[in-house]
């Protein structure tokens, strides 16, 4: 739900920093008529960070964003006849201006007083303008300044699914300040000059060609984006490098350990209370100790405060923010005397810790990390339990705080490395069901379980967890109703769904019986068997296009259904062979990925066994047609029908 406000703006002062200006005569655009497809065309855009120091000798950021787009057709319009704003509050913005060019001449300018606030129900606030007279063949054209929080880190994406004819960026310092600027997923090397007393970084590109959305691949992080840093102060004079990696796990290890002496005698009490020093290993410690804060303790990832994250305060409120979910973790590890590193880790699916480029901006999520064990624990996911993490935070570098003693003074140094997920075969989603007739041959009674482990159980477990009675009830159907074809459940049942079962890896199961007409149909005196259809729903991929980007399938898994089905008296099936399917790859002699059928018939019952598998979590592009036949063959086995004959 949102809210539509009017905003009353004051138009704030700034420091010397660069106003934007556009054309006093505009006129549309020429295109190329290879473009004469695509819904809109990015003809220009422009973005600017510039740094200036105001009145107090204080480091302000300003952000301009300035974009002209000519639109093709009402896909065009409708995806840019509102423009979304990335401000919070009236008072930042330094200046606004949008107009829309008609293609008779025309030109519409914005209103300000039309700009609204559209309020969420979480209470964050965007503001968004809409662009009037907008028809096929015109152009659009806005830019605005604001003011935003100094951070001295960013990124930029610069593709998206429209073609860009001209993209720039730049930043823009007083000289003292050097950023370093670093292009991700294409090759390209910034500019450094100094102009009137102000440094300016800048990266140009042109013709970025449009990107679509393709299935089991990490769309953003693909994109041509850049990143940006402040890597050195000359005021300063002593050319050391800033905010590297070190200083971060040195920030880090020291804002995480900090609690008081009485925090630590409260964690005593509650250690024994516990009986937590008295277990056999750290593995039982870790698990005990994890279970019980996120039963306990409520995380709030909007609690930002120092306060709110003093362990005396988490404590009494029983709730925490990140900062306070982790030194309540540390403070009791360390009385346990479990040896562990803080570990911060991106996100696979939008961008990534660079081992050559710090960016602290990427270090947003975090860890623990046990070398003992070699094992991992999400400290701020109350859904995921020793040793599984949210999969996107695996699969890639992280940055591992290795605590280092100088006396009685502790810190720690960075070490830049990956983050390994679980074994594919912890992680599964599996099928057992029993397909049986009725006496009149008219439906089925399907007993069917449904078993989910390790990554692949926990929005399960999530979704079960945290949901009422009616809601679990439409979840329940949902799941069988997709490989049943039916909602008509005569039982159901869910085992295991406590987060608790995860560090056990124990599977959560639901285990429901249906009676389904959806899978038979007669033809004549023959019964029809949509037998693929008991393995649920499956992707097609057709490719139109080529493929432009590796696969990323979330995480390693294995798919495997063992199906029943008991033969009616007097009859035989015709095709038993079509239920045959192999579609495989290997490497070096390994399997890497496969989807392989087969069946037996024993009397009067027809076993049909498949193992889909995916054993890498990323597949590259030149493997990309042998994936999309095994994609396709679970596919093809869905649309499988076997005829049963009379004998």
């Amino acid at each position: 739900m949102v809210m539509l406000c009017s905003a009353q703006y004051l138009f704030g002062q700034a420091p010397n920093i660069e106003k934007e200006s556009w054309s006093d005569k505009p006129k549309i655009k020429l295109l190329d008529s290879k473009y004469g497809n695509e819904s809109a065309v990015i003809v220009y855009d422009g973005k600017r960070v510039e740094y200036a120091d105001d009145a107090k000798g204080e480091v302000q950021e300003y952000y301009t964003i300035h974009k002209i787009i000519h639109i093709n057709d009402d896909r065009g319009i409708e995806s840019f006849n509102k423009i979304y704003l990335g401000i919070n509050e009236n008072s930042d913005i330094v200046d606004i201006k949008a107009r829309t060019l008609l293609p008779g001449g025309k030109i519409i300018e914005l209103d300000k007083n039309n700009i609204k606030d559209i309020k969420e129900d979480d209470g964050n606030i965007y503001k968004i303008f809409a662009m009037d007279g907008l028809e096929k063949g015109c152009e659009i054209e806005y830019f605005y300044t604001y003011k935003k929080p100094t951070s001295f880190f960013g990124r930029e994406i610069l593709q998206s699914v429209f073609p860009v004819l001209d993209s720039k960026f730049a930043i823009v310092a007083p000289k003292r300040l050097k950023f370093e600027i670093r292009a991700y997923n294409f090759t390209q090397s910034p500019t450094d000059t100094v102009i009137n007393d102000k440094r300016v970084a800048r990266m140009d590109l042109s013709a970025i060609v449009g990107v679509q959305e393709e299935k089991y691949a990490t769309y953003e992080a693909n994109l041509k984006r850049i990143e940006f840093k402040l890597s050195y102060n000359d005021a300063t004079g002593n050319g050391e490098r800033l905010f590297t990696w070190n200083e971060l796990a040195k920030r880090i290890f020291g804002i995480y350990s900090s609690y008081t002496d009485k925090d630590a005698r409260k964690v005593a009490d509650v250690v024994t209370e516990n009986g937590w020093d008295k277990l056999p290993d750290e593995t039982a410690k870790i698990i005990a100790v994890e279970n019980y804060v996120k039963k306990s303790f409520a995380y709030n990832e909007e609690l930002n405060s120092e306060d709110g994250n003093m362990l005396e305060t988490v404590f009494k409120n029983k709730i925490s923010g990140a900062v306070g979910a982790l030194r309540l973790y540390s403070a009791i590890f360390q009385n346990l005397g479990v040896k562990y590193q803080y570990v911060l880790t991106g996100n696979r699916n939008n961008y990534i810790v660079d081992r050559e480029f710090e960016n602290w901006n990427n270090c947003e999520n975090p860890l623990f990390y046990f070398p003992a064990e070699n094992k991992f624990l999400a400290p701020t996911r109350p859904d995921y339990r020793y040793p599984w993490i949210f999969p996107s935070w695996g699969g890639t570098n992280g940055l591992f705080c290795k605590s280092t003693t100088l006396g009685s003074f502790s810190t720690a140094i960075a070490d830049i490395k990956p983050i390994p997920l679980e074994d594919y075969t912890k992680s599964y989603e599996n099928i057992e069901s029993q397909l049986e007739f009725n006496n009149t041959l008219d439906s089925l009674t399907i007993d069917g379980r449904q078993i989910y482990a390790g990554y692949a159980s926990v929005n399960y477990r999530d979704a079960f967890n945290f949901s009422n009675e009616e809601q679990k009830r439409k979840i329940i159907k949902e799941l069988t109703k997709s490989y049943s074809g039916s909602d008509n459940i005569i039982s159901s049942e869910v085992l295991n769904q406590e987060f608790e079962k995860e560090t056990e890896n124990m599977p959560l199961i639901l285990h429901t019986k249906t009676k389904s007409g959806e899978l038979i149909e007669m033809a004549g005196n023959k019964l029809l068997l949509k037998i693929g259809m008991a393995i649920g729903p499956q992707v097609e991929m057709y490719q139109e296009k080529p493929r432009q980007e590796p696969v990323d399938m979330d995480f390693a898994h294995v798919e495997e259904r063992k199906i029943n089905v008991v033969i009616p008296a007097g009859y035989k099936i015709s095709n038993p062979e079509d239920l045959k399917i192999n579609e495989t790859h290997t490497e070096n002699g390994n399997l890497t990925m496969g989807f392989v059928s087969n069946y037996e018939i024993k009397g009067n019952i027809l076993s049909v066994h498949i193992m889909e598998e995916y054993r890498n979590t990323i597949y590259p592009l030149s493997q990309f047609d042998q994936f999309r036949k095994i994609i396709n063959a679970s596919s093809d086995f869905n649309k499988v029908v076997l005829v049963l004959e009379k004998k």
